[in-house]
């Protein structure tokens, strides 16, 4: 039996409206596939971890036939496959791009892509969701939260900024604060010029900030104003990666690129036993806990080790999805 708090599941919900246009048709596909080819559109620190760790995972099975071939599309003018009897691995948003414009038989899977993107390829490509899935970057909101809970058990108030992207998850971070025991202050940005104003606003009415990921609140250039104006007002910053925690943030729910390619290996087994049928679009199986100890000192924190704060996530996180 799924509890009220599991069955909400942000990426399903996201992808709801999707299933009433589309009509969640899902092709029958006659032949299972005997290959896999995985493609990039640059040779990355990131891809390349994901590629080994893919491949180990393979060989670890020890039942598995499946041949792994690389396409850079750096290297190639044209991307092509064996129609048909190959399962496609995009990793990132634009070889999931690319591959999405491949025949409609042949079964993509994509990595690093955010939810927003995947659902913008989906759309677009009018592809059918048991043929083009992702593992996406986003964490559910429930586990973020869930950290934060373990780290500031006293917090009742968590503020959250939400730009054109993220605005769409306004009502199910409220559904999942309110599971949690908190209540979510929403503050909207939508000019670059208002993003502190706003900031200095949410951090006023909450006991800390949860970054949800939006290109124009969170870059590389505003990470700086965002974590110094945080400090000022004495009010920690939960962030979603490991750079954003190495940057300033408190701590954060993240996934390596090792992590998600043990997911997707089970997922390539599976899919090739079941019809080349891909499961619907899944947040991150396995997860990391980054804490930032230093700046735990600065808001005179102390904090049990990322393991023991890890294993009382995944416990909490293990029964929520029962």
């Amino acid at each position: 039996m799924i509890s009220n708090k599991g069955k909400i599941e942000w990426f399903k919900k996201s992808l709801a409206f999707l299933a009433l246009v589309l009509g969640f048709f899902v092709p029958l596909l006659a032949q299972a596939y005997t290959g896999i080819t995985i493609v990039m559109s640059a040779q990355t620190l990131t891809n390349k971890e994901f590629i080994d760790t893919f491949k180990a995972e393979l060989v670890n099975t020890k039942n598995s036939s499946l041949k792994v071939k690389i396409i850079n599309l750096q290297e190639t003018e044209k991307l092509e496959v064996a129609e048909n009897s190959e399962l496609v691995i995009a990793l990132g948003v634009k070889a999931l791009a690319a591959s999405a414009n491949l025949k409609f038989s042949t079964p993509v899977l994509g990595v690093f892509i955010p939810m927003p993107a995947f659902n913008s390829l989906l759309v677009k490509s009018k592809r059918d969701l048991g043929n083009f899935s992702a593992i996406v970057l986003d964490q559910p909101f429930s586990r973020q939260f869930l950290l934060i809970k373990n780290i500031l058990p006293a917090s009742k108030k968590i503020g959250v900024l939400l730009g054109p992207t993220s605005s769409q998850y306004a009502d199910l971070l409220k559904e999942e604060g309110e599971d949690a025991g908190l209540s979510v202050m929403e503050e909207n940005v939508y000019l670059e010029a208002d993003l502190i104003p706003k900031l200095n606003a949410a951090l006023a009415t909450s006991d800390a900030l949860m970054a949800v990921p939006d290109t124009l609140i969170y870059s590389r250039e505003t990470a700086q104003p965002i974590l110094l104006t945080s400090y000022r007002q004495q009010k920690p910053i939960f962030g979603y990666s490991q750079s954003y925690v190495r940057a300033g943030a408190l701590a954060a729910v993240y996934s390596s690129s090792k992590q998600i390619a043990k997911q997707a290996a089970e997922i390539a087994l599976i899919s090739q036993q079941s019809s080349n049928l891909l499961p619907p679009p899944q947040a991150p199986k396995y997860f990391s806990i980054m804490v930032n100890y230093q700046v735990a000192r600065s808001f005179n924190l102390v904090l049990k080790s990322d393991e023991e704060i890890y294993q009382k996530v995944l416990a909490a996180d293990t029964l929520e999805a029962k």
